[in-house]
């Protein structure tokens, strides 16, 4: 049997899994105005602080596809305490992430397809090696969550990707 799927929006066979999407920035980080983040924002393509007062880090939610053996991944934000985010950074400069317990983070603006997951807690765990953290969704009854913990058809994890412009 080939890799692949039957798209549901096109009809069409698809040799390829898709694999992720990834946002740059977190969602608070458009709140501010553009003249004003160079001031207001330090940021980067793993942290972000802003005011000095919010900290947010990116990781990998992971959606298992079912009857493969890989994952559709969304790369996005969770915001997190000033204590957890220092202490990731420390354990980033000692490459010990492995060593730190998960702790809570809360989503900043969340997977597009799934719109009503901007602030859902998720639980962070670090990962050493160069690995951006891994999220887990809290919510046993969150579709994300519930997606997170079944798994997706490959069929769905087409859906996400946008259509044609």
């Amino acid at each position: 049997m080939a890799a692949g799927f039957v798209c549901g929006i096109c009809g069409k066979q698809h040799d390829h899994e898709p694999m992720a999407i990834a946002y740059r920035r977190p969602a608070s980080f458009f709140t501010i105005p553009k003249e004003e983040r160079d001031r207001r924002v330090q940021c980067n393509d793993d942290l972000c602080a802003i005011d000095g007062r919010q900290f947010f880090i990116r990781g990998v939610l992971e959606l298992p596809i079912r009857g493969t053996d890989t994952s559709f991944d969304w790369g996005v934000w969770a915001r997190v305490d000033q204590r957890d985010f220092q202490r990731y950074l420390d354990a980033w400069r000692a490459d010990t992430e492995d060593d730190v317990p998960p702790f809570s983070g809360w989503l900043s603006g969340g997977p597009a397809s799934y719109p009503d997951s901007d602030g859902l807690e998720v639980s962070v765990r670090l990962r050493s090696g160069g690995l951006r953290p891994d999220f887990t969704v809290r919510s046993a009854s969150h579709p994300l969550g519930v997606d997170q913990r079944q798994g997706i058809s490959l069929e769905k994890a087409h859906q996400f990707w946008p259509g044609p412009a």
